[in-house]
């Protein structure tokens, strides 16, 4: 028997499913609400009371967790050749992002440089401290909170779901699948763009989503380029990426998105599946027709 629940946290809407052949496992379900509000308030560049912004302040942290994730940030500048860059804040805000998404508007975009992370997170006995620039850990920290509900959730069963936003885990299956059955929407409206069973980790990046209208009227998007500091132009306007991690996943999406064709052979070399969309000019083909199968 399946067992769901539904709720929001990080701006998104978070979906467990579990199948299990007892009652519905309330303990899980709330475990996983205090999971992710506990994220929250550590990573959140909206809360001024959040480790996050205690860290853009100037203080130095110490707690467990928030270190992980900065260690997870510069493994994956690392791994994307910097095409994920957890620098990028001060140009996200002058785009205009710099309140929760329902107010965002405005904002002008300039080229600037994001600096390296690793000169600017300094590790020491005290835990960890900012040298210079601003820190935004949202994407991956929203990807790596769903790995933690999903391992938490693997300890009561194994047959588990979990989706934040698009960013996803599951494991095991649910009834008479091999799997659990996902499908990838077309970010242009059309039909899915993919539909199957899986297990693993799937992770969504778009520029269709997350738009506003900058103080010059153009159109910007959420997705910086830490090469040039402005919103990313990529040929693809959606890219998913199904791993074994959901936060990996959700870097390489990003890191895809932003990098073109050669950031996604480079995910692919690692063994990552891909779907992309690619953006649509007028002349070019349908987008509906131009991507390329997850499963290839």
């Amino acid at each position: 028997m399946q067992h769901g629940e539904s709720f929001r946290a990080m701006n998104t809407d978070i979906d467990i499913l579990i199948e299990t052949d007892g009652l519905p496992p309330l303990d899980v379900f709330v475990s996983i609400r205090l999971l992710f509000e506990e994220q929250e308030q550590r990573f959140s560049r909206f809360r001024q009371s959040s480790l996050l912004s205690a860290l853009n302040r100037g203080e130095s942290i110490s707690d467990g967790r928030f270190l992980a994730a900065c260690r997870l940030a510069l493994d994956a500048y690392e791994f994307t050749a910097g095409l994920y860059n957890p620098m990028i804040l001060p140009a996200l805000s002058d785009a205009g992002y710099s309140r929760t998404f329902p107010e965002v508007g405005g904002g002008s975009p300039r080229a600037q440089a994001v600096p390296d992370p690793r000169a600017c997170l300094d590790f020491g006995p005290h835990g960890v401290r900012l040298v210079e620039g601003q820190l935004d850990l949202g994407g991956i920290v929203k990807g790596w909170t769903v790995d933690l509900g999903i391992e938490l959730m693997r300890r009561r069963t194994p047959n588990v779901f979990l989706n934040a936003g698009g960013d996803l885990r599951c494991e095991g299956e649910e009834a008479e699948i091999d799997g659990w059955l996902v499908s990838i929407s077309d970010p242009d409206g059309g039909p899915d763009r993919w539909e199957g069973p899986m297990r693993g980790a799937l992770a969504t990046s778009t520029t269709r989503k997350r738009r506003w209208t900058t103080d010059s009227g153009e159109a910007a998007h959420h997705l910086i380029d830490p090469r040039t500091g402005l919103p990313a132009e990529s040929p693809y306007s959606q890219v998913s990426v199904w791993g074994q991690e959901c936060w990996r996943a959700e870097t390489w999406a990003k890191a895809v998105l932003i990098g073109g064709p050669a950031a996604k052979d480079a995910c692919e070399a690692l063994g990552n599946r891909l779907l992309t969309a690619r953006r649509y000019v007028a002349g070019s083909p349908s987008p509906a027709k131009s991507g390329e199968g997850v499963g290839g």
